[in-house]
């Protein structure tokens, strides 16, 4: 790039990184290459990390997505012999509910897996969850799986389950009690999920790969101390549950 690009709109941005990332180049050393060149006007780390995954996913379009307008229904209507009945419109269909399973830690989602339809969350497939779930600790944190991994999980009956607690056993995860009928203490519940449900209610998605997008974006824009902060949280939730001697926190 030339110091004459430095004014670049939002789609040529994303071009960039476009381009960088089919060169096999990293959100870090995309940023900072456009940084070296751009500076002030260069995107910021979090526009850059979004839309190199987006593209790593397969994304050609460098346009925003269009957003979903009203829906429209169709209606019935009676005509006089001899007038031309009103235009019929089709319904415009919309995005089905999604099961997400998300595993995360500390620094970022490890892994996101959603629930294909037609099939049953079971003990089995929590377990197949639980290796990908592994793997993606080898893959994305080099050396924590030697130095030890605490797994802490809801009291489910999928997690329960004979075949799960074997799988999490061959993890070599060290698993972290839950208490039942928790969930102020589990911070997927009064955290993760939680604040993902307030930033996507209220907005409509014409399919479930558009959904799946707004998933992924969501994360993709916090940054490390974001989900750090989410787990430090629970200390403080489980130092005042004691100090009720057990009762709800969140009346």
């Amino acid at each position: 790039m030339s110091a004459e690009s430095s004014n670049l709109s939002n789609i040529e941005h994303r071009a960039v990184i476009k381009y960088f990332v089919k060169k096999g180049k990293t959100p870090k050393e995309i940023f900072e290459d456009m940084v070296s060149v751009l500076q002030e006007s260069a995107p910021s780390y979090t526009m850059v990390k979004k839309w190199a995954r987006l593209f790593q996913q397969g994304r050609e379009s460098c346009e925003d997505d269009p957003r979903p307008g009203r829906p429209v229904t169709e209606f019935m209507q009676w005509t006089k012999k001899g007038e031309r009945p009103p235009k019929k419109f089709k319904v415009q269909k919309s995005a089905s509910k999604l099961m997400a399973t998300i595993f995360w830690d500390s620094e970022d989602v490890l892994l996101i897996d959603y629930l294909p339809k037609g099939t049953t969350m079971n003990g089995q497939y929590y377990a197949n969850l639980l290796a990908q779930a592994r793997e993606a600790v080898v893959q994305k944190r080099r050396g924590k799986l030697s130095s030890g991994v605490l797994f802490l999980q809801d009291n489910a009956s999928v997690h329960t389950a004979g075949v799960s607690r074997q799988a999490l056993k061959d993890t070599g995860f060290s698993e972290i009690d839950q208490p039942p009928y928790s969930l102020d203490l589990a911070p997927s519940n009064y955290f993760l999920f939680s604040n993902l449900k307030k930033e996507l209610r209220g907005r409509r998605f014409v399919d479930d790969n558009q959904m799946k997008m707004a998933v992924e974006s969501h994360f993709d824009c916090k940054e490390k101390e974001y989900f750090l902060g989410g787990l430090k949280a629970l200390y403080t939730r489980c130092e005042k549950c004691i100090s009720l001697e057990g009762d709800y926190i969140e009346k």
